[in-house]
């Protein structure tokens, strides 16, 4: 049987346009929500609905009154000094749980360990102890990411790994293509954990993102059980080939792939998506049509983080991600010490890091 993917257009985000919108998705894949769940939307940042960061509170609070009682709100952003409740406070969380009696739950305390062998890479984390014990609804929002070019329902998974420990994955896997292979395995890891995403496409982020690209409206959930299905019809509409996004292209090289049936509305293709800069580069170290040689030159060929100290307000977030130390408390960067993970770039509340293009990526690239 086909992999059903809904798509359904939800224009804005007033109560009963997205209540309509979700009975819409549920019509469509009749999904069975018969026990309590933990939603899990993209609470990346501190930042208000408005800037298309996160996953917007109108569907978290849609869903919290829609399916069975209890109904949990949690997810764990990278470590910084700020406190869980503010999160919850600034994304509007905190509001849809008083409004519907959901449980914001935390999800950094007791985890358990596992262990992936990532092409020949050992590695140890955590996965939050809640997370594993509730089945998990995921709600991501439709987002580009330097490292991922896309982040859609697969990525929003690396929410389930607790604070800090995320950032020291990238020390781990400091290579684009390695880390892109981590998030493939740990979707695997914990693939029947997931129950069902809904993809937040009613505003969505493109350019250099997933924090400080162009915020654009598109107007759509996009919904269905399977996460590689939803991120690969995710990548249709933005007008993106499987090859351009490394994650996809890993997966459906090494696993097999359900037939896809679209149901609903039919959304155009994006006009005028931007992917990240990261975008091109990717396509030039895995493309076939350089010898061995140019592919390692093209290993070097990175996208950096800068700060913009005009800009800067000294909030320290950077200085408090950065899994390598790379950043000092005078906030500069050291390029021999940074690994250009961009967690500073995706953290900073006053998109005050940039991301460029490294000094051998200009001198080549366009």
């Amino acid at each position: 049987m086909p992999e059903k993917i809904a798509i359904v257009r939800c224009p804005d985000y007033s109560r009963n346009t997205v209540r309509k919108a979700i009975e819409k998705v549920f019509e469509l894949l009749n999904p069975d929500f018969s026990s309590e769940v933990l939603l899990k939307p993209n609470m990346l940042s501190a930042r208000g609905p408005d800037q298309a960061v996160t996953t917007h509170p109108a569907i978290i609070e849609a869903l919290s009154e829609m399916l069975p009682k209890p109904v949990y709100i949690g997810d764990s952003p990278p470590n910084t000094q700020k406190s869980i409740e503010h999160y919850w406070e600034t994304c509007g969380y905190k509001n849809a749980s008083l409004k519907t009696d959901a449980t914001l739950v935390r999800i950094e305390g007791q985890s358990t360990v596992f262990n992936l062998n990532v092409s020949g890479r050992n590695v140890s984390f955590p996965v939050s102890e809640f997370a594993l014990k509730k089945p998990v609804f995921n709600l991501p929002k439709f987002k580009t990411h330097n490292i991922t070019v896309l982040t859609c329902a697969m990525k929003n998974i690396y929410g389930l790994i607790p604070g800090y420990p995320k950032g020291l994955l990238h020390t781990k896997f400091p290579e684009p293509e390695m880390f892109n292979r981590f998030i493939v395995e740990l979707y695997r890891l914990l693939q029947d954990r997931i129950i069902f995403n809904i993809v937040d496409a009613v505003e969505i982020m493109d350019g250099n993102g997933p924090a400080s690209g162009r915020k654009r409206r598109y107007g759509y959930l996009i919904a269905g059980k399977n996460a590689v299905c939803v991120d690969l019809v995710c990548a249709a509409c933005a007008g993106l080939k499987i090859s351009q996004i490394p994650f996809l292209r890993i997966y459906t090289g090494a696993y097999e792939i359900p037939e896809i049936k679209v149901v609903g509305d039919s959304p155009e293709v994006m006009k005028d998506f931007q992917a990240p800069l990261s975008s091109f580069i990717f396509r030039m170290q895995n493309s076939g049509m350089f010898s061995k040689a140019l592919r390692n030159l093209a290993s070097q060929l990175n996208i950096i983080p800068v700060i913009n100290h005009s800009l800067c307000r000294k909030c320290m977030e950077c200085y408090n991600i950065c899994p390598a130390k790379a950043i000092s408390k005078d906030l500069k960067i050291d390029r021999k010490k940074c690994i250009n993970c961009l967690c500073c770039f995706e953290v900073c509340p006053h998109r005050a890091i940039t991301v460029r293009k490294s000094f051998l990526a200009r001198m080549i690239l366009p």
